[in-house]
């Protein structure tokens, strides 16, 4: 069961060393109730790693207006609908040598079906980003890779069974 630990508060100051990174990631659904996930492999621990669509916020913008953006850009989503804010997840990284402090907020979308389209990833994301796949609830419980974050299973099983949480959740790494 997904517990909701204290939240952070937006004014916690970043761990020591690092860059703050606010992010917006979306738990995209598609009509066979499949959520997209991204795989990459850490330049830094070489470890594989499954995660969602989403990134950082681009100046002044809202992790809703992030949201959108991001869909846009990962999966050629031409006018994607972002819906509920159903968590937040605090992580730190270091990524190419450099610490972030990652702060996101996590959004669900639904879609009947969307064939992804990477041309509107960055350059570091084509370099980065090795397959986009579609995962059922059974096939995320069967596999033994590492998916962000790591209670994906039950986050998917729980929205598709009760819908968005009533509340946003504190999402582990």
């Amino acid at each position: 069961m997904i517990q909701r630990p204290d939240e952070l508060t937006s004014g916690d100051p970043a761990a020591p060393g690092s860059v703050l990174r606010p992010a917006a990631r979306v738990l995209l659904i598609d009509g066979a109730d499949r959520t997209l996930l991204f795989r990459m492999v850490s330049e830094d621990f070489g470890d594989t790693f499954w995660f969602p669509p989403g990134g950082a916020l681009d100046g002044d913008e809202t992790h809703v207006q992030a949201a959108v953006r991001e869909l846009r850009e990962e999966t050629g989503w031409a006018d994607p609908l972002v819906g509920p804010w159903i968590g937040t997840r605090r992580h730190i990284i270091t990524w190419g040598g450099v610490l972030f402090d990652c702060r996101e907020e996590w959004f669900v979308a639904r879609v009947d079906a969307l064939e992804v389209d990477t041309a509107g990833f960055t350059e570091q994301e084509k370099l980065e980003v090795l397959e986009p796949r579609w995962w059922s609830v059974q096939e995320l419980r069967a596999t033994t890779d590492r998916l962000v974050p790591t209670i994906l299973p039950d986050l998917l099983e729980q929205i598709l069974d009760k819908g968005a949480p009533p509340r946003p959740l504190q999402l582990p790494t």
